[in-house]
């Protein structure tokens, strides 16, 4: 498939607590009628952890359409198979329990502060019923660097590797890494949006943030875009404004789709060309009741750039072309992280 064809994948992953000091994020950004260019809403996922969680707001998101993932009970470090499987099990259960929504609809799972337990973690999840999971990072070497495409664990993770991953065959599971971003001076890379070293403190920077490295994939390999984000970062109204004003100009492209993870895996499994977008039914067509929508299944092919995408990577070494020098970056657990705050161009929004 050329990249021409290939619709650019935009994702939002936030994590924590639902409740109605995070909610007006939520509504603000993402409940404006936003449609995607085959007229469908825009969704997003939300990772839930239990505590301080209001359930009747969570269920709120459902029934518009958000996808409703995973991110534990006690947002505690889950570093062995049986605390995954425990904390997975049990906050799974919270979700269905007190919103109703269907279990096998709750699939996906993220490692609270992304602290992993290696191939015991997706035994466990797998074991669940989970789908797939978002806790570990690939970090690019660069703005110019590509990122990866999400796979299956068929032949472990294959990419570099700083903690614990796995390297068992867990054929159909699916992992999707987490792709650093680039900070706003382009020169470290950071897995969550709102953890970098080098953090922009005005609406300018912090919008040229996010899109330079929204550019990078767009005019790269076009591999998904994730945001991996808390919502409490949006509490300065300089960066909501940065994010407002960078949704805005991201959906201008008529091949841009910002959907939630599900969606875009279902895209994974069954790649389908742009001008066939609206025919898909994952990203919101609805068949007629008389008459067959006959969805065309087509193969993607790997380029030299590597932008193309496959169920499986069959070859560790053909997940990039770009993965064989080492990244040097900045783990955020070492960082001091400094007050800040006073060389903000805004003040926190009132009320959340």
């Amino acid at each position: 498939m050329e990249r021409k064809d290939i619709p650019q994948m935009v994702y939002f992953g936030f994590d924590d607590a639902v409740h109605g000091q995070v909610s007006p994020h939520y509504d603000y950004l993402f409940l404006g009628n936003l449609t995607n260019p085959n007229g469908h809403p825009i969704s997003i996922t939300l990772f839930v952890s239990h505590t301080y969680t209001d359930y009747e707001v969570l269920k709120k998101y459902y029934d518009i359409g958000f996808e409703i993932a995973v991110h534990s009970v006690s947002h505690k470090n889950i570093d062995t198979g049986d605390k995954v499987r425990k904390e997975a099990e049990e906050q799974r259960n919270n979700i269905v329990n007190y919103t109703g929504i269907p279990k096998e609809e709750v699939v996906g799972w993220r490692s609270p502060f992304l602290v992993t337990a290696g191939d015991p973690q997706i035994y466990a999840l797998d074991e669940l019923g989970f789908k797939y999971d978002v806790s570990l990072i690939y970090r690019r070497s660069g703005m110019d660097g590509d990122d990866a495409w999400p796979f299956t664990l068929d032949y472990g993770w294959p990419l570099p590797c700083d903690k614990d991953c796995p390297t068992d065959s867990h054929k159909g599971f699916w992992q999707i890494p987490i792709n650093a971003v680039i900070d706003f001076k382009h020169q470290y890379p950071c897995a969550f949006i709102d953890h970098c070293y080098n953090t922009p403190w005005n609406e300018e920077d912090t919008y040229n943030y996010i899109m330079d490295n929204f550019y990078s994939r767009y005019n790269g390999n076009r591999s998904p875009y994730g945001f991996h984000i808390h919502a409490v970062w949006l509490n300065y109204g300089f960066r909501r404004r940065a994010m407002e004003r960078a949704i805005t100009d991201m959906m201008k492209h008529d091949d841009v789709y910002i959907v939630n993870i599900k969606q875009m895996l279902e895209w994974m499994k069954y790649p389908t060309k742009l001008k066939d977008i609206k025919y898909f039914e994952p990203w919101g067509y609805k068949a007629s009741k008389t008459g067959k929508v006959v969805l065309i299944v087509l193969t993607v092919c790997f380029a030299s750039i590597a932008f193309g995408a496959a169920y499986t990577y069959r070859n560790r070494m053909q997940l990039l072309c770009t993965i064989s020098e080492k990244v040097n970056y900045i783990m955020l657990t070492d960082i001091d992280r400094k007050d800040v705050a006073n060389d903000s161009d805004d003040e926190p929004i009132e009320g959340v």
